[in-house]
């Protein structure tokens, strides 16, 4: 009896980890980076707001091997945090974490005060959307003045999405 009690222990304590969220870590290197050059991932605004922004992205080179026709296919997909100014301040990408517990994606961070919390994501380069919490607000593609823009050229597919967000949360 004790071996059964401690096997349904055991598979409880891991059904808590596999629906744990994700945390994301910062991955930017540069300490002073320059403003963000592409409009698509930020625009300057005033005082205050800031932008969460994600890129997506796709390049399939021909390989010209019957057997393996997807060889040459390369993606990826990335989050950014700019400040109002568009300076870049966090730079984060699920595929880099080591693990693959999916969403939600947890942001937490110094310069935030509150943590950013990515609830629903599809990083298809065709359709890419995003939905954050943050504060006491809730931020989706389509919505809030949230886009995405196709940004693709040569033989990459690309998507630039972009949400601006108050940093100190919504009034109440």
């Amino acid at each position: 009896m004790a071996r059964y009690i401690h096997i349904i222990t055991t598979a409880l304590a891991l059904s808590g980890l596999a629906t744990a969220d994700c945390q994301l870590g910062n991955k930017l290197t540069e300490s002073d980076p320059p403003p963000e050059p592409k409009i698509e991932l930020c625009e300057t605004q005033g005082e205050g707001t800031w932008t969460f922004s994600m890129d997506v992205h796709e390049v399939d080179v021909p390989t010209f091997d019957s057997g393996a026709p997807w060889a040459g296919l390369v993606n990826g997909n990335s989050f950014m945090i700019y400040d109002n100014a568009c300076v870049l301040k966090g730079v984060y990408s699920p595929g880099d974490e080591g693990n693959d517990c999916g969403i939600p994606f947890v942001i937490e961070e110094n310069f935030l005060p509150f943590v950013l919390t990515v609830q629903q994501i599809n990083f298809d380069v065709g359709a890419p959307r995003f939905q954050f919490a943050y504060a006491n607000g809730l931020f989706t593609i389509g919505d809030n003045h949230c886009t995405c823009q196709d940004v693709s050229h040569d033989l990459e597919a690309e998507q630039a999405c972009k949400c601006a967000f108050p940093l100190q949360g919504e009034p109440a």
